[in-house]
């Protein structure tokens, strides 16, 4: 479903200059349905059971287009073009999926994840952020698998801005993430466990099963040249309309001015240049 409301892209040049990161330490893991093979190899974790790490394909004919190289910076745009729709009293409000510090973070460990990664290899992901909730930030969870094909970017989402509670809330007893860990997304069934309905842009769609006909909400498939071209023409837009014309008329006086200053700058250059042969002439004559 295609949303025209708009969006901050204007932040992109502010947040890639930001080095803000996310405390945490954690030990990651597998459900039935991932292909054994080799140790999975983490590439960042934090507390609270949080992680980045390559494993194995949850499907054992799945060929991805890895390893592929996403810039940093690109794979930060990809992120935080994502939004969740959520109805908020009597409005639907849309809400930036990852925050600063989780783009931050996952800019970093996906897009080396993905240039590490083999053909029959993914890269999951559990972070969590501060988001808005009921009564101000809470902690939510986010959670996925994040995979290459035919020049796509797939994430497929276990979890998306899930309350993260360290004790269950009934029995107040610590919640074991051993037996009851924070999934990614898998192939093989749509998640249940999604929190409001993420919000389609240019480029982005939801994926087809070719089982059913049937939409996957959980499983987005991103356009990567329509998405980062979307988000700079957006942030152009945004520039543009924060200039005003007496802003615009300021800018060329001021590069008028700077460009006659070089003019007068390389002029004195020659004129030191004659002052002192002139001189060299005058001390040879003596």
């Amino acid at each position: 479903m295609q949303t025209t409301t708009a969006r901050p892209f204007l932040g992109l040049a502010l947040i890639a200059i930001l080095s803000i990161g996310l405390t945490a330490c954690s030990n990651p893991f597998k459900r039935g349905g991932d292909v054994a093979g080799p140790a999975s190899r983490t590439l960042w974790e934090a507390s609270d059971f949080q992680y980045v790490k390559i494993v194995n394909s949850d499907a054992a004919d799945t060929i991805n287009s890895h390893p592929t190289a996403i810039a940093e910076t690109d794979m930060r745009t990809l992120l935080s073009s994502l939004y969740l729709s959520d109805r908020v009293l009597l409005k639907r409000v849309e809400t930036p999926l990852f925050s600063i510090g989780e783009q931050q973070v996952l800019s970093r460990a996906l897009s080396q994840g993905l240039n590490l990664a083999q053909p029959n290899e993914d890269v999951n992901f559990v972070t969590i952020g501060s988001h808005p909730g009921a009564l101000g930030t809470a902690r939510k969870t986010t959670s996925g698998r994040v995979f290459l094909q035919n020049g796509k970017l797939n994430i497929i989402f276990g979890l998306t801005h899930q309350v993260y509670y360290k004790k269950d809330k009934t029995t107040q007893q610590e919640i074991d993430r051993r037996t009851n860990p924070l999934l990614p997304g898998f192939r093989t069934s749509p998640s249940t466990e999604l929190t409001g309905q993420l919000a389609l842009d240019s480029g982005q769609a939801f994926y087809i099963d070719p089982r059913t006909g049937q939409e996957r909400r959980d499983w987005l498939v991103l356009d990567i040249a329509t998405v980062l071209a979307t988000a700079r023409g957006k942030a152009q837009d945004q520039l543009d309309g924060a200039i005003s014309p007496e802003m615009r008329e300021a800018i060329a006086r001021n590069s008028q001015t700077v460009r006659n200053l070089k003019q007068d700058i390389g002029n004195l250059k020659e004129i030191l240049f004659d002052l002192q042969a002139e001189i060299d002439a005058l001390k040879a004559g003596r």
